[in-house]
């Protein structure tokens, strides 16, 4: 998939304006993080679904343009008490492979439910800023990434809302 398209997927589904999904981008492209168009191509390169992950731990992290890399690596870096990364944890809803489900980030620390498990990724503020990701908003989310139309990933999400109601 190509970054533009995953751009537009991110702000679309997570409510932030596409111009801040792009530069939020555009810092990890040159932080290296993310592939960047190389030669005489004019398009947006391709991104695997860890790219993908990458772009989703910065844009719900965002603490800044200035420190987007590091946001990135840091969110994604927290772990639970077993050892697992968020990173690796929300790669696998991602792909497929987990149940997605709601995920709170705040500083220093994630909570979330992956699989129908509560799992505390670091050691989250008890107040201040989070950012949320509802597991329906999760779910449509990866179907988008997988490539289900807006109007089908709108179902997923309305369907993961009815069963976990």
């Amino acid at each position: 998939m190509r970054l533009s398209e995953v751009v537009q997927i991110l702000a679309r589904r997570l409510d932030v304006r596409p111009g801040r999904v792009s530069a939020i981008a555009s810092r990890l492209q040159h932080a290296g993080l993310l592939p960047i168009t190389e030669g005489s191509r004019r398009y947006p390169p391709e991104i695997e679904i860890g790219h993908a992950a990458t772009l989703l731990l910065a844009v719900i992290g965002d603490r800044g343009l200035g420190c987007v890399p590091d946001t990135a690596s840091a969110v994604g870096d927290y772990r639970s008490q077993d050892g697992g990364r968020l990173a690796d944890a929300l790669l696998a809803v991602l792909r497929g492979q987990a149940q997605p489900g709601d995920l709170i980030v705040k500083q220093d620390g994630a909570s979330a439910t992956f699989n129908g498990h509560h799992l505390v990724f670091g050691n989250p503020a008890e107040d201040g800023p989070a950012r949320f990701v509802t597991g329906p908003t999760l779910a449509a989310l990866v179907a988008e990434l997988s490539g289900a139309s807006p109007a089908h990933a709108d179902a997923v999400a309305a369907i993961t809302r009815i069963r976990n109601y």
